[in-house]
């Protein structure tokens, strides 16, 4: 009754996408390649298969997407592979990954327009033109929520569509559509909490804690208190969940492939922490544990050239799971007991200014 009662809402009030969303069908590609992925136990496994599935689906740009993920992450290939690629065979979907890893918004901007010109019914070059007006040093949002709206159009099932429309309008701080744009994802995608977590973001930026903290009670599990030994980088000393208990303290959750983590996220949290500005307990945990790009990370310097001060500890699948995380960087506030009480998905130039009044507010509610 909930999704019929949101539907109706978005049919009649979406201010400026007219589309209607529909519930996303993976395609024969998609599942099969989830199915295979799921059996592969090594990361080498993994890679042979997402290889294979990228001649065996040429043309299922969703399922591409996700091999090609899985080859950023876990194989050495260099961004010549993909031009190579779409040299020998200048597809839709070629042109698509070849500019997807470029990240080049002038090469985006060109496979796009060669998309939009000869595929026009393609959902994904409207979403790449959307993408790379973003990826300008100074975008024009609303160039960019008009290749999202014209993307949604040719496929309102699709959630990229409407869950990046939504993180567009909230750069805007067009706060009433980001919340329909994110309204409309959970549609699409019912069973993905991302959304969700999204809006309870949006509460939280509007400083609104009864619909925050009312969220936050249905989405983040308090109980029982956290219990973990968890490896740090640069010490021999484990962190546990005792440590998280002599006042609020913040965890964020990353991973070394997640461009706003290494980019933004981190080296924001490293310039406060430095300068001693960081207003709480600060811990940065790699998702997905202690391997050798993740150290190569942390023995590096941050993308601003300043050695890391952060407090880095590997994180463990076990802990991801109590945690409930569902996407990078996930920042989740703990309370002097050891309980998960409220948490943000995603980083923006407010993060820590944001988790600062969570925090506030919580020891005001105590």
């Amino acid at each position: 009754m909930i999704r019929n009662l949101v539907l109706a809402i978005l049919v009649l009030s979406c201010l400026a996408f007219s589309a209607t969303p529909q519930v996303m069908v993976k395609s024969d590609g998609v599942n099969a390649y989830e199915a295979a992925l799921e059996a592969a136990s090594t990361d080498e496994a993994k890679v042979a298969i997402a290889r294979e599935y990228l001649d065996k689906y040429p043309n299922d740009i969703p399922m591409l997407r996700s091999a090609q993920n899985v080859l950023n992450r876990s194989s050495d290939l260099k961004p010549e592979f993909w031009k190579e690629r779409m040299d020998a065979n200048p597809t839709a979907a070629n042109r698509y990954l070849w500019a997807r890893k470029s990240g080049d918004a002038a090469e985006m901007q060109v496979q796009a327009g060669w998309m939009m010109q000869n595929d026009p019914k393609n959902f994904w070059g409207y979403y790449l033109a959307a993408v790379a007006e973003w990826q300008k040093e100074t975008p024009d949002l609303k160039i960019v929520s008009n290749y999202f709206a014209q993307a949604i159009e040719k496929d309102p099932s699709r959630p990229e569509g409407w869950g990046y429309a939504a993180q567009a309008y909230e750069e805007q701080e067009d706060w009433a559509n980001a919340l329909k744009m994110y309204e409309a994802e959970m549609v699409v995608e019912p069973s993905d909490s991302g959304p969700k977590f999204s809006i309870m973001g949006i509460y939280a930026q509007q400083r609104d804690g009864d619909n925050f903290f009312r969220m936050s009670s249905e989405l983040v599990k308090s109980d029982p208190p956290l219990s973990f030994e968890l490896e740090r980088y640069g010490t021999e000393s484990k962190l546990t969940a005792a440590d998280l208990t002599k006042d609020y303290a913040v965890m964020e959750v990353f991973t070394y492939w997640c461009n706003p983590c290494v980019r933004h996220a981190l080296p924001e949290a490293n310039r406060l922490t430095e300068e001693g500005k960081m207003p709480f307990a600060f811990y940065a945990v790699h998702a997905e544990g202690k391997g050798d790009r993740a150290l190569a990370l942390m023995d590096s310097n941050d993308v601003n050239g300043k050695k890391w001060q952060l407090n880095f500890v590997f994180g463990t699948d076990e802990l991801n799971e109590r945690l409930g995380v569902t996407g990078y960087p996930s920042y989740y506030v703990v309370d002097p007991s050891g309980r998960p009480r409220a948490m943000l998905l995603g980083y923006s130039d407010t993060t820590v200014e944001t988790l600062t009044w969570v925090i506030e507010e919580l020891k005001r509610r105590s």
